[in-house]
């Protein structure tokens, strides 16, 4: 009996023969049959006891929708199938906003309260 993650990098690399492991990003790499394709293998394989599963394997509408839900798992977060990033960190989320800072005001043309005020800003 297989472990998960290693079910799904064996049936990535059948899927996709010229794949480097932590090198290629599989998600990107697989067409949309493919995915499904996988996503339902796996499923199967967990029906007939090939791979790991807990739970009642008789009860295939479960076992078909934890398939689905572990194979993107595994293609998102496993360093073997998606590039050896790490997941969640990227350009998207590392960007952080700074605050503007307040450029030369000329506060000779304000009055005593707007200028107390822009003090307490800076």
């Amino acid at each position: 009996m297989k472990g998960q993650k290693q079910a799904v990098v064996e049936a990535v690399q059948v899927l996709l023969p010229n794949f480097n492991l932590y090198h290629d990003i599989a998600l990107v790499m697989l067409t949309k049959s493919q995915l499904e394709d996988l996503k339902t293998g796996i499923g199967m394989f967990i029906c007939n006891g090939d791979i790991e599963y807990s739970k009642d394997k008789t009860n295939r509408i479960e076992v078909f929708a934890y398939a689905r839900s572990m194979v993107m798992n595994h293609l998102k977060k496993a360093k073997e199938l998606n590039g050896n990033q790490i997941y969640g960190v990227g350009s998207a989320t590392a960007q952080t906003k700074t605050p503007k800072a307040v450029t030369a005001i000329n506060t000779d043309l304000l009055s005593e309260d707007l200028k107390n005020l822009v003090k307490t800003l800076v």
